[in-house]
């Protein structure tokens, strides 16, 4: 399963739910606007990334494999075959 996408679908998710009981969804909304960029995993540093995981609703116990999924070399080959980022590309998670 795509992980990537798990969390794109949590997210909006989430953004429903918060719009149904008149909650603030701002937080939401710009997590939506940076899951438009597949790569968004591995352009920021890993706190940042925990944050966005919880945000979106991934228990607090499953951020470190979840952020391990989203980021790992497998997904770091796809993202690079699919010509979504490129090895010289400023990345904070990076593989040789």
């Amino acid at each position: 399963m795509d992980e990537f996408i798990v969390i794109k679908v949590m997210n909006e998710a989430m953004l429903r739910l918060k719009k149904s009981k008149n909650e603030d969804c701002t937080k939401n909304t710009t997590i939506n606007d940076f899951l438009k960029d597949e790569a968004f995993f591995f352009k920021i540093d890993k706190r940042r990334a925990l944050t966005v995981l919880e945000t979106v609703g991934v228990s607090k116990d499953k951020l470190n494999e979840t952020y391990d999924k989203l980021t790992n070399i497998n997904v770091y080959k796809k993202l690079i075959n699919n010509g979504k980022i490129k090895p010289t590309d400023n990345l904070v998670v990076k593989y040789n």
